[in-house]
């Protein structure tokens, strides 16, 4: 559908204006009484004049009646287009919301990531401190050996015992 402008609409007031003056000034017109002296007519001539007249004074009408229904049209979209922009102003309010509610969101995942960078590096820590321990402690591996080489060492000093002579 083809909207009309905003100059569209100042043309068509200028427009109606001037034509309610000009149908103000032809109703106003009052001419003073001629005295003739002697009357000539012309009957065709006065007809043809009047057809012309009737013809300009309906297209005059018509100009109105037109520029009335632009004008209906005009204040017909104006009603919507606020509509429009109220419904506007609505969904702005309801996303200036919802933003708020994700940067709340984002600071409280920023603050739980902060926290969870300083127990990553507790549990970092800790897992050094275990790890060395680790290294130090001898492994079920090592302790077998221990013992067989204890037990090795047990039996040669029982050897060596028993090639001593009795204490006197």
């Amino acid at each position: 559908m083809n909207h009309p402008t905003w100059e569209d609409f100042q043309r068509l007031e200028q427009e109606q204006r001037q034509l309610k003056e000009e149908v103000r000034k032809l109703k106003e017109q009052m001419t003073e009484p001629i005295t003739i002296p002697r009357i000539e007519l012309d009957p065709g001539g006065i007809q043809n004049r009047l057809d012309n007249h009737a013809e300009i004074l309906k297209d005059i009408s018509k100009k109105y009646d037109e520029q009335e229904q632009q004008l209906t049209l005009i204040y017909t979209d104006i009603g919507h287009m606020k509509t429009d922009v109220g419904v506007l102003k609505g969904s702005v309010n309801a996303l200036k919301t919802d933003v708020e509610d994700v940067k709340a969101d984002v600071k409280s995942i920023k603050a739980t990531q902060s926290d969870h960078g300083e127990q990553f590096k507790e549990h970092s820590e800790r897992l050094i401190r275990i790890e060395a321990r680790l290294e130090t402690m001898a492994t079920r591996d090592d302790v077998r050996k221990i013992e067989a080489t204890q037990e090795r060492q047990e039996q040669l000093m029982q050897a060596i015992l028993s090639r001593l002579p009795p204490k006197q």
